[in-house]
């Protein structure tokens, strides 16, 4: 071995400085690498962990909405729950008048069903509500309990399935509410088991629940939303995709320097590593919620929107969009709200709007967001959230419907009405308690009840507290009206006011008490005087007597006024009639015939009227008489029914004469009986509606002929058939009454029947029709009246 073979100390030394710069090269390489996977991991944690608290920010803000519109069902149901059990509506029709509730009862009735029942279920809770103060309970069995108190201080409980005022779940998702009451720690009760309150829990190896809730006003209840995700999502898989890329990109450029180093360690090289940081995207989970992102810049037109929110407005995928561009999607009449909120928003500082989107099915949106400053570009940045508010608005119109529907009840009750607080300040009132009272100018909301009641004083002439009831006062108006007026405490404290109006009762009440005593000192003069007993007997038997000379005379006067009251009334329907067809040339104007028309109907209409006045007034007394003549009993009966067939025919009404063959001829007046069949048809086709059927039927049955005429009308209630045959008498109180007529059609009837020896049937069904009918005696009609008239000569 030579020595130029053998390395020298010099070299060993330089040799090993190279050595331990490599050495320490690579510990630096492997500190720069462990610190940027650190980093990137640190950056993907908190990515993640922002990702979780936006779901769980969305699944509070969504259970928020639900908890109002829980409490909104509950106070609906509380409201109709007073104002029916004041009304003194039975509890079923309570149930059935609030939306989801289908069981209401007393506390004490719930306490005696039976031990495994829903309303068994409800008692420990409802008694758990009245000692916290709680409105609204959550049973075992899943029934959501509001109380009131009634009227007499009872525990009134409606019941409602939970589902029934929760939103319908989507695939994925699931909601429900859970009473902290019977809760263990942070774990509540729900279904599916055990449910952290607002968090994740794992639901296997690779998937995890996130559930946020928000508690419910004026309870104990909470209302949670949760959601089911993978516990690696695909933006995960990327996002670690990215960061790997992230990670290789240093490491290849430190292994190529490393390897240029290796090869010539005396030229040092530092490549620059440019950092690359990848844009943030919200998570998908936004859709679940109906939630979006939105950016905007005061020194940029454009707006910047996430795949929710893009999707939200009816468009696809996320990027910037113009103001402009946005405004479409915005219903046209609220196009100018949203311009108007975006200018505000530069002004102010923060941006809040709600709108109808233009697509269908339209949804309401609502948008709101604050300002941030840039510190790069100094520019301010406008960031916020667009929300789905569909069901919430909706709930809130099905409240406001439910207070305009009491309103208008309210202010349709003819009574004076006012509602005060715990601390009896007045809330409101109607038009009537401020009528009544002469309050127009004077009531506002927050005045103190002794204050309305000395405001009220100039009213009232009276008030007389009631002593059995020292919560009712009877009130004397000075417009001598008398209200009666009730003062009952709420369940929450306040007080509610309704007065009635007993004007009718007071007086007749105060009537009685004067009748009474008349009566008393009239009983008193009798027992004084038994000879003014006999006074007074005399004097009614002489009133009575004029009475009746008075009435015969009466009717007297009628019968012989009848040419005086037909002879004009003919001249004018005949001057009417020769206007009405111009048989002398035109009149000009078109008006001028519908006015001889006019005159001509009420003519004719007058006419019809006196002569059955007329008639009726000669029956009364005794100067009517008819003609027995021998007859074919049909050939009056046609003749009327071909008189009126024109009449029915105008209204579309059918009319049938049904005869029978080969009948006997009868002694009869030939006009009265065409009357009587003109009077009855006459009324049928009155008292049927278009499309009806009058039949006119005409028998012998056994010594007698029957004509009967029946109609499918609207029927006579079958406590007004007695008196309908009465003179001037009609049913009053339905429909009929809007029909012109004397009520005398029928008392004709009667007394021409009678007078040819026969009788007047009548039978009716209210709603299906009625039959008028009248007998004719085959044989003796001529010997009724001569024996009449023998009767009047002697």
């Amino acid at each position: 071995m030579s020595k130029s073979a053998i390395p020298s100390e010099t070299d060993a030394v330089a040799s090993g400085v190279p050595e331990r710069d490599n050495r320490r090269l690579k510990w630096t390489v492997v500190a720069i690498i462990l610190l940027l996977a650190g980093a990137l991991g640190l950056k993907a944690w908190e990515e993640r962990q922002t990702a979780d608290a936006t779901l769980l920010a969305g699944l509070e803000a969504n259970s928020r909405t639900i908890s109002a519109s829980l409490a909104g069902h509950a106070g609906t149901a509380e409201m109709a729950m007073r104002l029916t059990s004041d009304a003194g509506a039975s509890r079923s029709a309570v149930a059935s008048a609030t939306p989801g509730v289908d069981v209401v009862m007393s506390l004490e009735d719930a306490r005696t069903a039976p031990d495994d029942s829903r309303l068994a279920a409800a008692v420990p809770v409802a008694e758990a509500m009245l000692a916290s103060g709680d409105r609204i309970g959550l049973s075992r069995q899943g029934d959501l309990i509001v109380a009131t108190a009634s009227p007499d201080d009872a525990i009134i409980l409606a019941l409602a399935p939970t589902g029934t005022w929760l939103p319908a779940s989507k695939a994925g998702t699931g909601i429900f509410v859970t009473d902290t009451h019977f809760s263990a720690g942070r774990m509540l009760p729900g279904t599916g088991g055990m449910r952290p309150a607002t968090g994740f829990r794992s639901l296997g190896l690779f998937s995890r629940a996130a559930t946020g809730c928000a508690p419910v006003g004026g309870s104990a209840l909470l209302v949670c939303s949760s959601q089911s995700t993978p516990l690696f999502t695909l933006d995960d898989l990327v996002r670690l995709l990215i960061f790997g890329l992230l990670l290789a990109a240093p490491l290849l450029v430190i292994l190529g320097l490393m390897n240029r180093l290796s090869a010539a360690a005396e030229i040092p090289f530092v490549e620059p590593v440019e950092e690359v940081e990848s844009d943030r995207f919200m998570s998908p989970v936004m859709l679940g919620v109906r939630a979006g992102y939105w950016e905007w810049s005061d020194d940029s037109s454009a707006v910047y929107l996430s795949d929710a929110a893009s999707e939200l407005l009816g468009m696809l995928g996320d990027g910037e969009i113009t103001i402009d561009e946005m405004l479409p999607q915005v219903h046209p009449e609220h196009q100018q709200r949203v311009q108007a909120a975006f200018r505000k928003g530069y002004k102010e500082g923060w941006v809040q709007t709600s709108f109808v989107t233009s697509f269908q099915p339209a949804r309401w949106m609502e948008l709101r967001g604050s300002v941030t400053t840039n510190p790069d570009t100094g520019a301010n940045v406008y960031g916020g959230v667009v929300l789905d508010i569909t069901e919430r608005k909706q709930a809130e119109d099905r409240v406001k419907a439910a207070e305009r529907r009491l309103r208008t009840a309210i202010e349709g009750f003819n009574g004076p009405f006012a509602l005060w607080d715990n601390r009896k300040r007045l809330l409101y009132w109607n038009r009537a308690f401020a009528t009544d009272f002469l309050l127009d100018e004077t009531l506002r909301p927050g005045m103190a009840h002794h204050t309305v009641n000395i405001a009220r004083a100039g009213a009232l002439r009276s008030e007389h507290p009631s002593l059995e009831d020292p919560q009712t006062t009877l009130l004397e108006l000075n417009t001598e009206r008398w209200i009666k007026l009730v003062e009952r405490s709420t369940l929450d404290g306040g007080l509610i006011s309704v007065g009635v109006d007993v004007t009718e009762n007071v007086r007749n009440e105060e009537e009685l008490k004067k009748q009474k005593a008349k009566m008393h000192k009239t009983a008193l003069d009798l027992e004084r005087s038994e000879g003014r007993e006999r006074e007074l007997s005399r004097k009614y038997s002489e009133e009575k007597a004029k009475a009746e000379h008075a009435a015969h005379t009466k009717s007297a006067f009628l019968a012989n006024m009848s040419h005086e009251l037909r002879t004009p009334l003919n001249a004018i329907n005949g001057f009417s009639e020769i206007l009405s067809n111009e048989l002398y040339g035109p009149l000009g104007d078109q008006r001028y015939k519908g006015y001889a028309q006019d005159i001509l109907t009420s003519g004719q209409h007058l006419l019809d009227m006196i002569n059955d006045i007329l008639d009726m007034a000669k029956i009364e007394a005794g100067k009517m008489t008819i003609d027995p003549q021998p007859i074919d009993p049909v050939d009056p009966v046609d003749a009327a029914v071909r008189m009126i067939r024109r009449k029915a025919e105008d209204k579309e009404i059918a009319v049938t004469l049904d005869t029978q063959p080969h009948l006997p001829e009868i002694d009869a007046d030939h006009r009265a009986i065409r009357q009587m069949v003109l009077n009855l048809v006459s009324n049928a086709i009155k008292f049927t509606d278009a499309g009806g059927k009058i039949t006119v039927t005409v028998e012998q049955r056994g010594p007698e002929i029957y004509v009967g005429v029946t109609d499918t009308g609207i029927g006579i209630p079958a406590e007004d058939l007695p008196r309908l045959a009465t003179p001037f008498e009609q049913v009053s109180g339905t429909k009929d009454r809007n029909y012109e007529g004397t009520g005398l059609g029928l008392a004709l009837t009667k007394s021409f029947a009678e007078m040819h020896g026969g009788r007047m049937i009548l039978s009716s069904i209210e709603g299906e029709g009625t039959t008028v009918a009248f007998t004719l005696p085959i044989s003796g009609a001529r010997e009724l009246v001569d024996e009449s008239n023998a009767r009047d000569v002697a």
